[in-house]
């Protein structure tokens, strides 16, 4: 009976919000474009304001900070588990697939010592990523992995974390 509600909630949700997304995309296929300010704020934290949202960034008190929100490092976990999670929850609706609680645990290790001065070689940022899927379905391992390697090609934070993206700076007064 739960199972069954949230099929109909998920069916509504897909009639009302996903499918008319669809329909908007495929008659203007308009890039959706993203702005986000970030700005310091004190001791390290960092407000970040995308559309209405806001979201600190800050440091672990251990390197000095106040501890909170997340690194930027953590940030990048997060937009990448988040990414599977929706971009499955999104393929899942459109091929009308039972599937859920999808979750996706991120993990990786990120190096300080090379900003510290310490070392010159190896990477700044993170080493890399692990990522553990769970989702309950009738699905075999085999269906599952060939539905999350799709997933894996389509998320849009997936790409750019996967594939090199071009990024320029620019100084403004």
């Amino acid at each position: 009976m739960k199972n069954q509600r949230l099929t109909n909630l998920l069916l509504i949700f897909a009639v009302l919000f996903i499918i008319p997304a669809i329909v908007a995309a495929k008659e203007n296929p308009a890039p959706y474009k993203i702005k986000v300010t970030s700005r310091e704020v004190r001791n390290r934290i960092v407000e970040s304001r995308v559309r209405n949202h806001r979201v600190v960034v800050d440091q672990p008190v251990d390197f000095g900070a106040d501890d909170l929100g997340p690194t930027p490092p953590e940030y990048l976990a997060i937009a990448y588990g988040s990414c599977v999670v929706s971009t499955l929850r999104f393929l899942a609706v459109l091929d009308k697939l039972e599937i859920h609680n999808i979750e996706a645990r991120v993990e990786g290790e990120v190096d300080f010592s090379r900003i510290m001065g310490l070392k010159t070689s190896g990477r700044a940022g993170l080493s890399g990523l692990r990522v553990f899927i769970r989702f309950e379905s009738t699905m075999t391992e085999g269906e599952k992995k060939a539905f999350i390697k799709k997933a894996m090609e389509l998320g849009a934070v997936l790409d750019n974390v996967q594939n090199k993206t071009d990024i320029s700076y620019e100084i403004v007064d």
